[in-house]
């Protein structure tokens, strides 16, 4: 009899673990999927449905957001918001911000970028032949790919060539490199040695500035602009770039490479750097895209529509489009919005439905980064990437998070 308790308590516990493990996966899976945060629009009745099995309290109210809910907001502001599963486990904290509705010119014709690194980015080290006929390496486990150098025996470095003079007129002494490297500055010293030649070097690959074709997203009211809907990279080290300042240039698109499987297809076009086709100034380069000032009134010249800004909880599975600028007007492009996520950079997964998109590119290319997503008439997102092994289907980006980002 003692045995068949112990057994029949041990069957007990066990399926408690069980169902308490298999309920805390079903937590985690239903807070991924809801937003970080929501908007509601001031003096409006706005109406969320997300169709999930949590309510949502704070300490004056309790809304079952398994269905429809309206709420009216009277007064701007932020205000916490728990979310509980089923109405009994807490599984997460939602922040609700009541603001005046938002608007932008969606736009979407192409811009030519160029951008200036904060210092020199170090891409790679090799080896270097010295007069003895030695193999020497002398920046190996010193300075490292990705690493960004500020200065030379504490001279500012802005470019490659002011570092080649430096490292150049040495004489072969201890070099002091002030070191910019996931965020934390110091120094390191790097001893040159003389090439067969009777140069100095130091055995670095280094660059200082990128250029690229991509899409406007948007223009706000004042002037300011976000674009791409993610950050520009370095091609060799992966990293982000940081920069010390970018321009926009206008862009003539010559030809479209259409996408295959495997490959994606891209713009081809020309920018001339002269200053009449300057457009703006670039200020930040983020993992959401960029943001910078506009010089012109791009917005009166490219006759874009002044559109407002659809948030992320009111973004829904199916019908939206991309909105391109083409043939001197902008042209909208049916897609079909798959999968929506609320974390990460890639919150919308589509597959495009135009035939005329489709005859255009195949799908999405590069270059288009940044064309922006509409649906229900609301400017709601921005494309960022393609699916490498289908040029039909694409991510995106909620507008929310670039507006955020570029503020």
């Amino acid at each position: 009899m003692k045995k068949k308790i112990v057994y029949r308590f041990f069957i007990f516990v066990l399926f408690f673990i069980v169902s308490a493990s298999g309920m805390g996966i079903y937590a985690h899976m239903v807070a991924k999927q809801l937003p970080g945060e929501i908007y509601l629009q001031n003096n409006r009745i706005t109406t969320l449905q997300l169709g999930l099995p949590v309510t949502a309290e704070n300490d004056t109210q309790k809304v079952n957001l398994s269905r429809p809910a309206a709420f009216a907001a009277e007064q701007t502001g932020s205000y916490p918001m728990q979310i509980k599963l089923f109405g009994v486990f807490d599984i997460r904290t939602v922040d609700v911000n009541v603001v005046e509705p938002d608007y932008v010119y969606p736009c979407g014709f192409q811009i030519g970028l160029y951008l200036k690194t904060d210092g020199v980015l170090a891409v790679n080290t090799q080896s270097i032949t010295d007069i003895y006929g030695n193999e020497v390496n002398p920046c190996e486990n010193i300075i490292r790919q990705g690493d960004y150098i500020l200065a030379v025996n504490a001279e500012k470095v802005s470019s490659k060539g002011t570092l080649a003079e430096a490292v150049k007129k040495c004489g072969g002494t201890e070099v002091v490199f002030t070191i910019l490297r996931n965020g934390q500055q110091f120094d390191v010293s790097v001893t040159p040695v003389m090439d067969e030649g009777g140069n100095y070097k130091i055995g670095l690959w280094v660059k200082d500035d990128a250029q690229g074709i991509g899409t406007m997203t948007y223009i706000d009211s004042s002037g300011g602009f976000g674009a791409l809907g993610h950050g520009i990279s370095d091609e060799t080290t992966a990293g982000l770039l940081t920069i010390h300042d970018g321009r926009l240039y206008k862009t003539k698109i010559v030809s479209i490479i259409k996408g295959t499987e495997g490959t994606p297809g891209e713009f081809i076009g020309t920018i001339d750097y002269q200053e009449k086709n300057f457009l703006g100034s670039i200020r930040k380069n983020t993992v959401s895209g960029i943001f910078g000032t506009l010089d012109k009134n791009l917005a009166e010249e490219y006759e874009l529509e002044y559109m407002q800004v659809g948030y992320s909880h009111e973004v829904e599975k199916g019908k939206a489009y991309i909105r391109m600028y083409t043939d001197n007007s902008y042209q909208d492009y049916q897609i079909e919005i798959d999968h929506i996520s609320y974390g990460g950079q890639k919150n919308l997964t589509f597959t495009v439905k135009s035939p005329e998109l489709l005859a255009m590119t195949n799908g999405i290319v590069q270059g288009m980064s940044g064309s922006p997503i509409l649906q229900n008439g609301k400017f709601v997102g921005a494309v960022t990437h393609v699916f490498i092994d289908n040029p039909t289907k694409g991510y995106g980006i909620f507008a929310e998070t670039m507006l955020k980002e570029g503020k």
